[in-house]
């Protein structure tokens, strides 16, 4: 399997807008936007906007450090079920988004490139410390945690200054909801 520090560091040298605020030159899909920004018009993602803004992430994902967000849809928040509804579990869900962030801003086209280098999967670790096992099912990318939780990346991600946002269907997180 190829060193997730490579995945990251190819990642992080990509400038997706020039010092006037525009595209650079092959990312027409690349929006001034900042990822709190991106976060917070996408559709389905209330849930990952509350959170951002409950741990104080919106100034971080507004700076200039490039991170890319597998951000759970609100659905995906909802099958959880009752373990994570109300106040009590604010602190699970605030740690679980952690599992979602990833430093670096990696396109679709990066992810793919380094799966195919590393002979079909790369693994990259969370800001939580949790390893996802990225892989192509021929149909696109699939993401995976240590515990197998499983999610398809959808097709494209939102593409803004400082990062990506990939909505994902499922949480993922390895996780015991009583602890």
């Amino acid at each position: 399997m190829a060193s997730a520090l490579s995945l990251g560091l190819a990642a992080c040298s990509y400038d997706p807008v020039d010092e006037d605020g525009a595209a650079a030159a092959g990312s027409e899909d690349v929006s001034s936007d900042t990822l709190s920004a991106l976060i917070a018009s996408g559709d389905d993602l209330d849930t990952v906007k509350d959170l951002m803004n409950d741990a104080g992430l919106a100034d971080a994902f507004d700076g200039n450090a490039p991170y890319t967000v597998f951000a759970p849809t609100d659905t995906a928040f909802d099958a959880l079920g009752e373990d994570f509804d109300g106040g009590e579990a604010r602190p699970a869900l605030l740690a679980i988004l952690r599992e979602h962030i990833v430093p670096g801003y990696l396109t679709n086209d990066d992810i793919a490139a380094a799966i195919e280098r590393a002979d079909g999967s790369v693994e990259m670790q969370t800001m939580g410390g949790t390893m996802l096992t990225f892989t192509s099912d021929g149909e696109g990318v699939r993401v995976t945690t240590t515990g197998g939780e499983m999610s398809a990346m959808l097709p494209a991600g939102m593409r803004g200054a400082n990062g990506v946002v990939y909505p994902v269907e499922t949480v993922l997180k390895d996780f015991d909801p009583q602890t």
